[in-house]
């Protein structure tokens, strides 16, 4: 009897766990089809240029946050905080890594 709670047990717990993940998944997570045609406009219209497919994309400069932020608002959005990789700051920089407890 206790082998097959544990069967159940395990079986619900994987069932939940698989639900959360696909409604998470759906949430997004990221921004909205809504922010990505704002920041698509407004990057266009302060000159940021599109990286090619399989190329990293350029840095915009000072002038083209300030202008992207203010275009963002406009339309109900926050600009985005960083550009580049995710964990990256506001100019791309990677945060500092502990190395055996030491920064």
């Amino acid at each position: 009897m206790k082998v097959s709670k544990k069967i159940l047990m395990t079986a619900v717990s994987i069932i939940s766990l698989h639900t959360a993940s696909i409604a998470f998944a759906q949430s997004g997570g990221g921004p909205s089809q809504e922010q990505r045609e704002a920041f698509r406009a407004c990057a266009d219209s302060v000159g940021m240029e599109k990286p090619e497919p399989g190329k990293r994309p350029t840095a915009p400069t000072e002038e083209q946050r300030t202008a992207l932020a203010t275009c963002m608002k406009e339309k109900g959005f926050e600009a985005p905080t960083h550009f580049g990789r995710p964990g990256g700051g506001p100019r791309g920089e990677r945060p500092p890594t502990e190395v055996g407890g030491v920064q």
